[in-house]
């Protein structure tokens, strides 16, 4: 399993500021795919990034090599490879292997148990395949990682369901507003899933609702009955009466500005303050809106850390983070048991195949003057034997294959070769 690394960036550890330069906006990931396919040894590659992650994951056709695949990754995103290995998680084999299972099944989201992170996988996964990036093993990684995240959700319950960063943020603004987000104007920026999480979740505590976007028919998808719909175009004049809004787009831009709030926007609302919140990566806001007065801004970090007071994520049971990690222990014995079973193939079809060879070479030369009464006892007697020596070496095989020793393996795999 040496053959799996992936360099993991998890946003809860990294600064904003250099999140954002590892991120991959959406256009941007085929190109991406497709230039880190072409670090040699390469063989396939699947690249996830969303506002909480980015995460490359390699498997090598031949020995790996990190340090090429780092510096290829960071000149992608025009950082210095220093910077990133200061921020990297390096894993490789069975951490890799369970590091993916446990993001899938968000179990290392910072809200523990949310289940948005499994369509992203499911898009990233799509995205390589478009770009030939994805042959079996990766594939068959990624679906072991979506039926572990299927087995813990179901397996656990309510006793996980501590909802999705959308729910997260709807919370913090209800929590913020003097009366709530009741009968109140929330402004979602924004047609996607993450967008589509916040209109659910602002429609179950009564908000009043506007989705915007730069395709508005996408916008209509989401918007429920009796919501204004409006283009990004019209998004400051939206602002204008809104009580709060809250940004899910997948645009690299900055879609907000102090200035597009204009030098006299505290005095026409000189009782009401405005709550923005950011859940995207690279940020649609601009931090500079923070010294706007009348304005309280909240990012992705504000919601992780202490900024918002009153409700948080309900934590998870106990019991059911033990369950989902057992589970998890679980899919990740099996996936690497058809690894095993999968690299061990050749090798173990190459000794039988010898062993056969060996045994009719050695019975054709030992029967060779024997009557035909006793021929069959005695071939079946050097069967015997031959397949008896043959057993252990095939047994440390198997096991040789499973610590990825394969030097081992081909050593033992030509072990009963004819000789020339």
């Amino acid at each position: 399993m040496s053959r799996l690394t992936c360099l993991a960036f998890p946003g809860r550890s990294i600064p904003m500021e250099v999140l954002e330069r590892l991120s991959v906006p959406a256009g941007e990931l085929p190109a991406a795919v497709r230039a880190l396919r072409e670090v040699a040894g390469v063989d396939q590659v699947l690249l996830l990034s969303t506002c909480e992650r980015t995460e490359v994951y390699a498997w090598w056709a031949d020995d790996d090599d990190r340090s090429a695949l780092v510096r290829a990754f960071a000149g992608q995103r025009g950082l210095a490879p220093e910077t990133l290995a200061a921020h990297l998680l390096d894993l490789s084999g069975r951490e890799a292997v369970q590091h993916l299972l446990r993001v899938t099944s968000g179990l290392d989201s910072f809200v523990r148990g949310e289940s948005d992170i499994v369509g992203q996988v499911r898009a990233a996964v799509q995205v390589a395949r478009d770009q030939g990036a994805v042959g079996l093993e990766l594939q068959r990684l990624v679906d072991a990682a979506v039926n572990t995240s299927r087995r813990v959700h179901r397996s656990t319950g309510a006793g996980l369901a501590a909802g999705s960063v959308a729910s997260t943020a709807v919370h913090a603004v209800d929590d913020l507003l003097p009366a709530g987000l009741a009968g109140r104007d929330l402004v979602v920026v924004g047609t996607g899933q993450v967008a589509a999480g916040v209109v659910a979740a602002a429609r179950e505590v009564g908000a009043r609702l506007t989705v915007c976007g730069r395709d508005q028919e996408r916008a209509r998808g989401i918007a429920p009955a009796g919501a204004r719909v409006i283009g990004l175009g019209e998004l400051e004049r939206g602002l204008a009466d809104a009580d709060a809004v809250v940004f899910g787009t997948s645009s690299p831009d900055r879609l907000l500005r102090a200035e597009d709030l204009g030098p006299g926007w505290s005095r026409h609302r000189p009782d009401r303050e405005l709550v923005v919140v950011d859940l995207c990566v690279p940020r649609n806001v601009d931090p500079d809106v923070r010294g706007v007065p009348g304005v309280r801004l909240l990012d992705l970090t504000d919601l992780r850390g202490t900024a918002v007071p009153g409700r948080r994520p309900s934590a998870p049971a106990p019991a059911a983070l033990e369950l989902a990690d057992r589970i998890v222990a679980q899919e990740v014995d099996r996936f690497l048991q058809w690894w095993v079973d999968r690299a061990a193939a050749e090798p173990v079809r190459r000794l039988r195949a010898d062993v056969e060879a060996c045994v009719r070479e050695e019975v054709a030369r030992a029967t060779r003057d024997l009557s035909p009464d006793l021929e069959p006892l005695v071939a079946e007697g050097i069967r015997r034997a031959v397949q008896h020596l043959a057993h252990r070496p095939t047994r440390r095989l198997l096991d040789a294959a499973a610590a990825g020793e394969e030097e081992l393996v081909e050593v033992l795999a030509g072990l009963f070769a004819p000789q020339t």
